[in-house]
């Protein structure tokens, strides 16, 4: 075996069974996804292998993943009220994720070794994060019955025993493995992924079913990327006829593809690194770009808030635009003008001087907030305010600030912070 093929021996695609520690858990032209109606969540599930984990070399299962799913998640929100369960597994490989439905169609609570037979050499954090996610079976059953959207990342595990099977091997033979046992493991790959979508469809009728295909972490000056490139865009032409003819008999499935953008970009789109060792998942900016292919498919853009001012901490969105005037950030708590936070949520107010209160009504709610009061007044229940509305100065106007969350949240709004945007979502 040539020195450089001995270091750089590694699972095809993007979903690694082994590493150091685990991380925590958590066709046809796409139509764009409507905006759900009000108070009407757009209910997505995630599926797969460490991609969905959003897993980067030294997590632990304290770490906080952010990951495509993560980005996916913050899309959705950008258009409307929004949830996400993370049921992704790391080192799933396609014929696991068929046994972990399964065992949801089932309303069976299960173990990882139910799932799947794990290398010996799996680290025991990892086997830990399969074996609570594995009991969460039927939890994953009900949350896929009333799924709208399903995002998935499998295979790359699929391919590790094309792999496997060339290790200790010079080149020349290694590539003839690989040629050699690509067919078989295809065949295999697209067998496993019918009956999984299949049983995927019936247990969420109701979902938009969309997948990656898989990327190669090599660089074009590797000696076997020529024979991994012609496996990967196999791969990746394979996933989307499967795409098509499932989408043909009713199953609406698309595909995110992520072969081509990965292609060539492995040294700064995932943590392989040919001189100190490797680890295949994706950089920070891979996942971003993993997300983007998904944004893509779903709603044919991908944004990201504005720029911030210095002094502004948060961005602000509300209904899927950003507030107009900074909101002001004061202990821990998202304050906005009155005019501009009923501008924002389509509400009525009206101010009471004598009071010095404030009534905000929308959705037959009303919510009264008094300046300095450490109480809120919520459809005629008074309610413990630990965040008080204030007066200030802005140039030659005194405007009225009030706790952004907390009217939007007592008018049935969703609100949801998302820490890595430092960006407040509010939605009908």
């Amino acid at each position: 075996m040539s020195k450089s093929f001995r270091k750089t021996l590694i699972p095809l695609f993007a979903a690694a069974l082994t590493f150091g520690q685990a991380s925590a858990t958590f066709a046809e032209d796409p139509v764009p996804q409507p905006v759900p109606q009000m108070n009407d969540s757009y209910n997505i599930v995630a599926l797969g292998d460490s991609l969905g984990t959003g897993y980067e070399p030294g997590m632990t299962l304290q770490s906080v993943p952010y990951g495509y799913v993560d980005r996916v998640y913050e899309q959705a929100l950008f258009h409307g009220r929004s949830e996400l369960d993370n049921y992704a597994i790391l080192g799933l490989s396609t014929t696991g994720l068929f046994n972990f439905l399964q065992a949801a169609s089932e309303n069976r609570s299960v173990t990882a070794m139910d799932l799947q037979a794990f290398p010996a050499t799996t680290q025991s954090e990892a086997l830990k994060q399969a074996d609570d996610m594995a009991k969460k079976a039927p939890e994953l059953g009900k949350d896929l019955a009333h799924a709208d959207l399903v995002v998935l990342t499998i295979g790359a595990n699929d391919f590790t025993k094309l792999i496997e099977a060339a290790k200790d091997k010079d080149t020349t033979s290694a590539r003839q493995i690989i040629q050699d046992k690509a067919a078989e493991t295809m065949n295999k790959y697209t067998e496993d992924l019918d009956k999984t979508m299949n049983l995927l469809h019936k247990l969420a009728p109701d979902a938009r079913i969309v997948m990656s295909d898989q990327y190669l972490p090599l660089m074009p000056s590797h000696e076997l990327y020529p024979d991994l490139d012609n496996v990967g865009k196999t791969l990746s032409e394979t996933v989307d006829a499967k795409a098509a003819s499932l989408s043909a008999a009713g199953i609406p499935v698309q595909v995110a593809h992520v072969f081509e953008p990965f292609r060539g970009k492995s040294s700064s789109l995932t943590h392989f690194n040919l001189l100190e060792g490797f680890d295949i998942h994706p950089t920070q900016k891979g996942y971003e770009t993993i997300a983007k292919a998904f944004s893509d498919v779903l709603w044919h853009e991908y944004r990201t808030p504005s720029p911030r001012p210095a002094d502004v901490v948060n961005t602000i969105i509300i209904n899927g635009k950003e507030t107009q005037n900074k909101p002001i950030f004061k202990n821990n708590t998202n304050f906005l003008a009155i005019t501009d936070l009923a501008d924002a949520i389509d509400a009525t107010w009206k101010w009471d001087p004598q009071t010095k209160s404030v009534t905000f009504t929308k959705n037959g709610h009303s919510v009264v907030i008094t300046i300095a009061a450490k109480t809120i007044v919520v459809d005629g229940v008074k309610k413990p305010l630990a965040t008080p509305a204030y007066f200030q100065q802005v140039g030659k106007v005194t405007k009225t600030y009030v706790p952004l969350g907390v009217v939007s949240d007592s008018l049935n709004y969703q609100v949801v912070f998302r820490n890595k945007l430092k960006t407040a979502f509010i939605n009908l």
